[in-house]
Parts: structure tokens; sequence; C-alpha cells
């Protein structure tokens, strides 16, 4: 029998304060960015999430990322919210990495675990709209709840790819995920800066789960660097003979 033990979300808040002196309002108020997050909160809040709207709304929010990373500020500002972001988000890989772990441990070592299993790991941005953002207007809301709640498939899986362990493939096997592999920094020099100013990024050292919601995901700067709330789902996957 196939068993699903769902833990509960894990609420993993950094507390690092956020302070920034950019105007960022020069950015909301542009008209590009007004519009196209009116419309979005428009679909959004009256979406039966169908094909069609799926696909409109997927196409705003990439609109809505190119407009932003066209209005990116590379200053001192905007690198020093980034890189609390960075390490905020690093931080809560690693809690769930170490989670995970426990999980694994704690469930491998039961009496009761006969059959094969699975310990399956997720993380996510925080569920609410950052309470720290400059910029609390009931549009932007509604597109970070876009963003975040189903129309980006690759944000289904959270801001990285699962992190799996299994009976099979246990976490000293040859292959399997180490914490710098699965963050993308195996080296010291790596830096997951792909469409930021190079110049600008070149020492920030930004992680893979970084990159993910930044160029895959539709998430602009301005969106992620406010964020230091995540969620950590751990989930285990299980196949047990059971004896009535």
């Amino acid at each position: 029998m196939c068993l699903n033990t769902a833990y509960p979300h894990f609420i993993f808040a950094s507390k690092t304060s956020i302070i920034t002196y950019m105007d960022i309002n020069k950015v909301f108020d542009d008209p590009r960015v007004k519009m196209l997050e009116e419309d979005i909160a428009l679909w959004n809040e009256h979406c039966r999430y169908n094909d069609e709207e799926r696909h409109v709304i997927g196409h705003m929010l990439k609109l809505r990322s190119n407009v932003l990373w066209k209005l990116n500020e590379y200053d001192d500002d905007m690198k020093r919210l980034l890189t609390e972001f960075n390490n905020a988000l690093r931080q809560a890989c690693a809690e769930l990495y170490r989670r995970v772990m426990q999980t694994y441990n704690d469930y491998v070592n039961r009496n009761d675990c006969i059959g094969a299993f699975e310990v399956e790991g997720k993380i996510f941005l925080g569920f609410n709209y950052p309470e720290f953002h400059p910029i609390q207007r009931k549009a932007t809301r509604e597109v970070w709840d876009a963003l975040t709640q189903g129309f980006e498939p690759l944000y289904e899986n959270g801001c990285a790819w699962p992190l799996r362990f299994s009976k099979e493939y246990p976490p000293l096997h040859s292959g399997t995920e180490t914490f710098e592999k699965w963050i993308g920094m195996e080296n010291e020099s790596d830096n997951w800066n792909e469409g930021l100013d190079q110049e600008w990024s070149k020492d920030m050292h930004l992680v893979q789960p970084f990159h993910n919601l930044y160029e895959h995901c539709n998430f602009s700067l301005y969106d992620l660097i406010y964020v230091r709330e995540f969620n950590l789902e751990v989930n285990v996957n299980s196949d047990e003979n059971i004896k009535y």
C-alpha cells in the first residue's frame, strides 16, 4: 500500500531588518507597470484557472518582468538588498536540507520501516506578500498572488528543484545531492548572476534558486529583494505492508 505522509508547512523567517533608500515608487509608477499590474489583478481576481486564463496571465507576468528588468537600478541600495535576500534564501535552503536529512534519518531508523520510501523537500517564497515591501497596492499584492499561486509552471516545485532522498538513493549515495550541489555553489567562485549587470554583480555569489526565480519564474528584483520569509515543505512517500 502506498502511504503519503505530508508534514505541515514550516514558516522560516529571517530576522534581517530592511531599510531602503531607493526611490522604488518611481519604478511602480511607471505607466507600463501600473497598466500590467492592474490587468493582472483584474484577471487574477476573477480567474477560473482554465487554460486560456492561465496563458493570458502568464503572458502578462512575463511582460511585467521584462519591463521591470529594464527599470533595474544597479546601485548600492539594490546590491545590499539583493545580498540580504540571497543570504536569507541560502539560509532557508540550509534549514530545509537539515530538516529533510533529519526526517530521512528518523524514518530509516524506524523499526517498522519495511518498504521503499522517499523524503522530498521543497522551498517556496512566503505565501503572503512581503510585509516590508514599500509598495502595498492592491494590484501589486494580486500580482504576488499570481506569481506564487499557479500561473508559473516552473514555480510549482518552488524556488529550486525538489530535494529528494530515498531508501534506494540515501544521502551518501554516489550522485546524491550535497547541499552545495543543490544550491549550485560547489565552487567558491560560483555566481548565478545571469540577467544582471555583470560588473555590478560579479562578487555577489548568488545561489541557483535565485537564478531560477529571476530568470525562469518571472519574479523581478523588485519582487524578491524584500522577501525574508519562506515556506518549507517536507513530505514522506512510502510503500508499506499493512496487516489488519
